[in-house]
Order: structure tokens, then C-alpha cells, then sequence
């Protein structure tokens, strides 16, 4: 009886259903992704660039593109990862995917542009007394500009300042004047940790002032040297910008973002994350407008922190209020499914 039993139970153990691993295992990758990998890798890799920036290897503009557009993907994912584990209808997707568009057109291009902004449409080196013309004629618009000053060789480590004052006009007329600094400062930078570290003398230097023209009717505008310091050459270089896409297309596109994001919150289930996306938005497009207003001609990771931390407090005040306002709109729209 014993051995019937045994070749009973060895000829049903083959029937037997392996354990369902691969399902388990797939959510759980699945989960993951929709948490928190996406979220660690923008830290890590952001992180990665930092200190690669710091040793000397790539220079500040690219890092901060990088980390930068690391910070938008990681706020873009935080706002829409509470829809990924849904079975989502297609009017969502479609709703999505027009906000992820929008989200990237009106944060991350102006960003971009501030740190890359391409060929000058004008150079020249404006030299003292001397007035130089601005061809913009039927070339209406707003212009970045970039004034560098150049300073002299000196012996010894001297700080040193010198201003500059730089009149814009037409046809003889001074509709404005440029006024700013150029400087050069030594500071004390240890190097190295422990006893092995020494401290070392460290130039910082702002050579170059970023500034905006507006001209409107587009006229040729006319720019003279009308003062400048000692201590630099007699002239100082100016670079002229063009913008791509004209302000009024940003604030509609930012308008339109903002929308799309309320619209997104809107779907979210009553008490999960309610404006959510919305707040991160509007924190978004006011810190890329702070840091886009910097007056350093290449802003770099201490505007970006400034421009960050500034438009987080900004934006969620304006988020939180235009929940406020919008939620009472929620119910005349369509179902989400």
C-alpha cells in the first residue's frame, strides 16, 4: 500500500503549477518605476554632474542644462505618476500627453535658451565716445544684450571694480541708459581635507552683465560708451540676441500649461494629491521666469538654487489659490473614463 501511495504522489507531483514568480516580480518593477526610480536616478545623475562640474571636467552652463532639465523631468513625474498605475481612457492619455507637450515647451525651452542663447544677431566692441548702430530696423521684438568688459593686466592680486554707463537711443534721442560693474575679487578656497589641505588664492570675476532691449516698432537703435572706469580697455563688447519665440507666445503657452495641469488635477480622486499638479506648475514657470531675469550673462547653479527655492514659495501660493477658484468649475467637466 506504502508504495502505491509513493508512485501515486510521484505520478501527480509533474501536474503540479510552478509558482507564480514572473507576475510578482513584474509589479514590482512596475511599482518601482512609477515611485521612486525616477526620482533617485535625476538625484543621482544630477548629483553626478554637480561634482563633475566642481573637479574642472564640463563647464557650468552645460551642468546646469543638465541638472536643471533633470529637476523639470522629476517635477513633470511627480505631478502625473499618481495616474500610472490606472487603466487610463484615451481622452486621459490624450490629456496627458498635450500637458507633458505644453509642460516641456513653456518651462524647459525658455530655461534652455537663457543658458544657450545661440548666435548674436549683432556684435561689436563699443568703444569710448564712439556710437555704434543697432540694425533692427522692421526688426521689431525683445533683445537680450550682454555687455564684457575686458580688464587690464595688473601685478600683484588686487581687487578691482570698474562701471560702465552706456547710452541706447534713436535718432539722436537717449531713450535709455545702461548702467553696471565689472569686477574682479580674490578669495581664500581650501583645497584638498585633513592635515594635506592648504588654502589657495581664487579669482571670481564678473566680466560680463546681461541686459534686455525692448523695440517694439522696430527701429535701428543707436549705443554709445558714454563712461567707463579705469583699469579695463577703452572699449567695452557688446553681443545682441534675438529672442525665437516672442514673449506674449510664452505667457499664452504658460496660460495654456497652467490650464492643462488644473484640468489634470481635476481627474485626481477626491483627497488623492488635490491640486497637485497644478501647484508644481505654477512653481515651475516662476522659477524659470526669476531665473531668467538674472542679470549674470550666463546664470549658473547659485541662480538656479536662488530661482528654485524663490518660485517653490511663489508657486505654491498661486497654485493653492488657483485651486481655490477652479475646484467649483470641477463638475461640469467630462468623466475622466
Amino acid at each position: 500500500m506504502k508504495a502505491q501511495a509513493s508512485k501515486s504522489r510521484a505520478k501527480r507531483s509533474p501536474g503540479r503549477k510552478p509558482t507564480q514568480s514572473a507576475p510578482l516580480t513584474q509589479m514590482l518593477v512596475l511599482d518601482a518605476l512609477r515611485t521612486w526610480v525616477i526620482p533617485t536616478l535625476a538625484v543621482v545623475a544630477g548629483l553626478v554632474i554637480f561634482v563633475v562640474y566642481n573637479i574642472g571636467v564640463i563647464d557650468e552652463a552645460p551642468a546646469v542644462t543638465v541638472v536643471g532639465g533633470l529637476a523639470l523631468i522629476t517635477v513633470l513625474f511627480t505631478g502625473v505618476h499618481g495616474f500610472l498605475g490606472d487603466h487610463l481612457s484615451g481622452r486621459m492619455i490624450g490629456v496627458l500627453a498635450l500637458f507633458t507637450v505644453l509642460f516641456g515647451v513653456s518651462a524647459f525651452y525658455p530655461f534652455y535658451r537663457t543658458l544657450n542663447p545661440g548666435t548674436p544677431v549683432f556684435s561689436t566692441d563699443l568703444k569710448r565716445g564712439a556710437t555704434a548702430t543697432l540694425p533692427l530696423h522692421d526688426k521689431p521684438g525683445h533683445y537680450s544684450v550682454i555687455f564684457e568688459g575686458h580688464f587690464l593686466p595688473v601685478e600683484g592680486k588686487q581687487n578691482r571694480t570698474a562701471a560702465y554707463s552706456i547710452a541706447l537711443g534713436h535718432e539722436g534721442v537717449t531713450d535709455r541708459v545702461f548702467t553696471g560693474a565689472f569686477n574682479q575679487e580674490w578669495r581664500s578656497q581650501r583645497i584638498g581635507a585633513g592635515r594635506r589641505s592648504s588654502i589657495v588664492p581664487s579669482l571670481h570675476q564678473t566680466t560680463e552683465v546681461r541686459d534686455v532691449i525692448e523695440d517694439p516698432d522696430g527701429r535701428d537703435l543707436t549705443m554709445a560708451l558714454t563712461d567707463l572706469s579705469q583699469g579695463v580697455r577703452d572699449s567695452v563688447s557688446v553681443r545682441l540676441y534675438s529672442e525665437t519665440v516672442p514673449q506674449w507666445m510664452f505667457v499664452a503657452l504658460g496660460i495654456l500649461t497652467l490650464a492643462a495641469a488644473l484640468l489634470v488635477d481635476s481627474w485626481r480622486p477626491k483627497g488623492a494629491s488635490e491640486g497637485l499638479m497644478g501647484t508644481l506648475t505654477a512653481a515651475t514657470l516662476m522659477s524659470v521666469v526669476i531665473f531668467g531675469r538674472s542679470t549674470v550673462a550666463t546664470p549658473g547653479f547659485p541662480q538656479l538654487i536662488i530661482a528654485a527655492l524663490v518660485g517653490t514659495l511663489l508657486g505654491a501660493i498661486a497654485g493653492s489659490l488657483l485651486w481655490r477658484l477652479t475646484f467649483p468649475l470641477k463638475k461640469f467637466l467630462p468623466a475622466m473614463d
